[in-house]
């Protein structure tokens, strides 16, 4: 979806048609298309911002920070952020706009919109992407991390300051927070090259890694079965074990879980950018063009929404969200178990009348030889045990820091 049928799926043609050189005309109940929008954006909007802080929180936490340690979920953040970028500018300068917009706000507009869609969708196929290379071709994710990153930058900054650079293409036109150039061939040229064209070709990658990516999956699984069912007679317990642990049959299920991801964006990429193109070549209006209109306005809406409920359902959010609950829990066992050991203790060492018995006085002597004794290997002991102790989940982390080469975190 891009900005080229914001203004006229607001503004309907009636509502468009008493207005003075384009401007649409105030009314005191706003178009229904209009609460419909933001009946779906303002959702995804909120719901974007509650999974980023809560994405935020477990990450600022020692003990769930080394479940997110995983490269598509970074990738998945930056989309969600993008995402909730694009929701916040698309309310200001469209949906509640009653009025004539200011140049610069609506170049602004454009330009933000179209930047964030892409990006978000460069993200989701670099998902896409990594999965392939990582479980088939054997390539570090965490080495291609920050190539995928900076080419989608690269990428998203060559597409939307062009337009800005080349005579100011980005601007107001005709109602439209678009592209400015008065030609419909050339303005048509600029939605393909610098969008619809990328758009189209980042789903094509999703759709083509995700089809590559179940068929290997499929066909390991099944040569597996074969191999277990010719020699598990033969096989010991290591060598079962070493055919069991292949990473994509290890963590099927966390990647049948990431490629959802691209899969939803494959889905809304091809379904957005196919009424773009169709919408881009029709001149004037008709009810069928409305129709879809609306539909692709609601389809570009959604996607905040879509791509929130999907992110908080994360596996990696999840486990950690877990690991935390097992803290909070653990820590509150620990100071029941201590409180309640602490009572009989005192009450054993003290009469009614707070004076101790010679039977007490005694045991204490010897208590205190017993201690005394063996003081100087326990305390080696004690020091060892309360350094990993005190370090508790430094040193948890420290375990997981050491698998950061793992298939796990790589994917």
């Amino acid at each position: 979806m891009t900005l080229c049928s914001l203004r006229r799926s607001f503004f309907p043609p009636s509502v468009m048609s008493d207005s003075k050189e384009g401007v649409p005309r105030s009314s005191d109940d706003p178009p229904r298309v209009v609460i419909i929008n933001l009946g779906i954006l303002i959702p995804g909007i909120v719901l974007s911002a509650i999974v980023l802080m809560a994405f935020a929180y477990t990450a600022l936490q020692r003990r769930s920070r080394p479940h997110l340690r995983r490269v598509s979920f970074r990738l998945l953040v930056y989309a969600l952020i993008s995402n909730f970028i694009l929701g916040l500018t698309l309310i200001p300068m469209e949906t509640l706009m009653t009025g004539p917009i200011s140049p610069a706000g609506c170049t602004f507009a454009a330009f933000a919109s179209n930047a964030s869609l892409l990006f978000s969708a460069c993200m989701y196929s670099c998902m896409a992407i990594n999965l392939q290379l990582v479980l088939i071709h054997g390539v570090n994710g965490l080495m291609m991390e920050k190539y995928y990153v900076l080419g989608s930058s690269l990428l998203v900054g060559v597409c939307n300051i062009t337009p800005l650079a080349v005579g100011g293409q980005l601007g107001f036109y005709d109602n439209l927070c678009w592209f400015s150039n008065p030609n419909p061939v050339e303005r048509f040229r600029w939605m393909v090259g610098t969008q619809s064209f990328w758009l189209f070709l980042m789903a094509s990658l999703e759709l083509v890694c995700f089809v590559i990516l179940m068929s290997y999956m499929l066909r390991r699984r099944m040569v597996m079965k074969r191999i277990h069912s010719d020699i598990s007679v033969e096989m010991n317990a290591s060598q079962n074990a070493a055919y069991s642990t292949a990473p994509i049959v290890q963590f099927r299920a966390i990647i049948l879980r990431i490629t959802l991801y691209p899969l939803l964006s494959c889905i809304l990429g091809f379904s957005g950018t196919t009424l773009d193109l169709y919408l881009g070549k029709q001149v004037g209006d008709s009810e069928l063009n409305d129709k879809l209109t609306v539909l692709d306005h609601c389809i570009f809406n959604a996607r905040p929404f879509l791509y929130a409920m999907l992110a908080a359902t994360d596996p990696s959010f999840l486990r950690a969200v877990g690991a935390l609950r097992e803290q909070n829990t653990g820590t509150a066992r620990s100071q029941f178990r201590g409180s309640r050991s602490n009572v009989p203790s005192l009450h054993a060492w003290t009469l009614a009348d707070g004076t101790k018995t010679e039977g007490e006085i005694s045991e204490s002597m010897v208590r205190r030889s017993l201690d005394a004794v063996g003081r100087p290997q326990q305390t080696e002991a004690d020091h060892t045990t309360c350094s990993r102790h005190q370090k508790g989940i430094e040193w948890h982390s420290d375990v997981v820091e050491s698998r950061r080469e793992s298939i796990e975190c790589q994917i």
